[in-house]
């Protein structure tokens, strides 16, 4: 009897921690990874040119209509950049939209699901500017942005290579300068999940930008460039 006691605990251990849900460390959009080229990401989400909302040939491409984390959202924006110029455009971003009505608190208790527990020491840059400055995102409106975010920008970099990031990185952030550039550094992220219900909107921003342009320079850097 204690034998079979024991292959039942067992059975009943495996299936549990099978139904456990792993958290997406990498902080990954649903159905993609970052490595993803424009059309490997539309053959995960079983669209084509024909059924998405629109479509830039270049990169970029809308969908309409999807649940996402508990609820209906009014637009899905993928888009992808060659920061290497071999014409590899890889998933930089993803934009979700939700209707003014959604329910954002559900949102974020499912993300959390996902990605575990949201990170309350974030800042993060805009890259373009109207005024042409580096500012960081500032809101008014208390709780209205939820971060989960991986390793900054200064914890890759070598403490002796820094100035040799800085002028190829200037080329992407708008504003950034030998002024700024280590409190920059500081405060990016890698990548970064973003829920932003201030000024009216709903919405989840998910972005690697900063990863890939520190494999970019990494990259310019070993060859020489």
């Amino acid at each position: 009897m204690k034998k079979y006691a024991a292959i039942a605990l067992v059975a009943a251990v495996m299936l549990c921690s099978c139904g456990k849900k792993e958290k997406n460390e990498k902080l990954e959009f649903p159905r993609t990874t970052w490595d993803m080229s424009m059309e490997e990401a539309m053959d995960a989400w079983g669209v084509t040119e024909e059924t998405v909302k629109d479509y830039d040939s270049d990169d970029v491409f809308v969908i309409e209509g999807y649940e996402l984390f508990g609820e209906e959202t009014e637009s899905i924006n993928f888009q992808f950049y060659d920061y290497e110029g071999n014409g590899a455009k890889k998933l930089t971003q993803v934009f979700v939209t939700y209707p003014a009505d959604a329910d954002m608190d559900h949102v974020s208790e499912e993300m959390q699901k996902v990605y575990g527990e949201p990170d309350p020491d974030v800042t993060f840059y805009y890259p373009y500017s109207a005024l042409e400055i580096l500012k960081a995102y500032e809101t008014k409106e208390p709780d209205s942005v939820t971060n989960w975010a991986l390793g900054s920008v200064a914890e890759v970099i070598p403490a002796d290579e820094r100035n040799d990031y800085r002028e190829p990185w200037e080329i992407y952030q708008y504003g950034l300068n030998e002024e700024n550039w280590d409190q920059f550094i500081q405060d990016s992220r890698l990548i970064r999940i973003s829920l932003l219900t201030d000024n009216g909107w709903n919405r989840v921003e998910f972005n690697a930008a900063n990863q890939w342009i520190y494999e970019t320079i990494q990259k310019q850097l070993s060859k020489g460039q």
